[in-house]
């Protein structure tokens, strides 16, 4: 529950920096919708052009840019600086996110392509044995850690960075 919980973190955040980010620049957004840009763009507006419902959704990392760039434009997007690194790294945390909360088919078959395409696991072993083992893995941004622990630290510095 700890990685459905970092993942929330996650999902949180985006929703808030989306939300800043477009109430600090909305020139792009108001582009061809009004006849006049207001120097003044209502934060609850704000709020609800990112959610369209009662939340954000995006699939991925990549759903989640081509969001922003339509909202804000590419260069005021400010997931842009992600590395393809860190997007296949937090796109695997909310496979695990899935296959916990969930357990469909669906979600088990992405999860298991996601810890071979991110963490090259032919084998896929539950989350909890997945999360819990250290990091050996060259490569990683937390060696020697938990997974959990390298998923986190994905996390703690895209938020940090973005």
């Amino acid at each position: 529950m700890t990685a459905v919980d970092i993942h929330a973190v996650w999902e949180r955040y985006v929703e808030t920096r989306l939300v800043a980010a477009l109430n600090h620049s909305p020139q792009h957004f108001l582009e061809g919708r009004t006849s006049r840009a207001s120097p003044e763009f209502p934060r609850t507006c704000a709020i609800y052009c990112p959610r369209r419902r009662n939340f954000t959704d995006f699939r991925s990392t990549g759903d989640l840019m081509s969001k922003a760039d339509h909202l804000l434009g590419k260069d005021a997007n400010p997931f842009k600086s992600l590395t393809t690194k860190d997007r296949s790294f937090i796109d695997c945390l909310a496979a695990i996110r899935n296959h916990v909360v969930h357990g469909s088919d669906a979600s088990i078959a992405a999860y298991r392509r996601s810890l071979k395409a991110v963490f090259e696991i032919k084998t896929a072993p539950g989350p909890d044995e997945f999360l819990n083992a250290k990091d050996n893995w060259t490569p990683s941004p937390a060696r020697y850690k938990s997974r959990l622990h390298v998923l986190a630290e994905v996390i703690a510095r895209t938020i940090q960075n973005t």
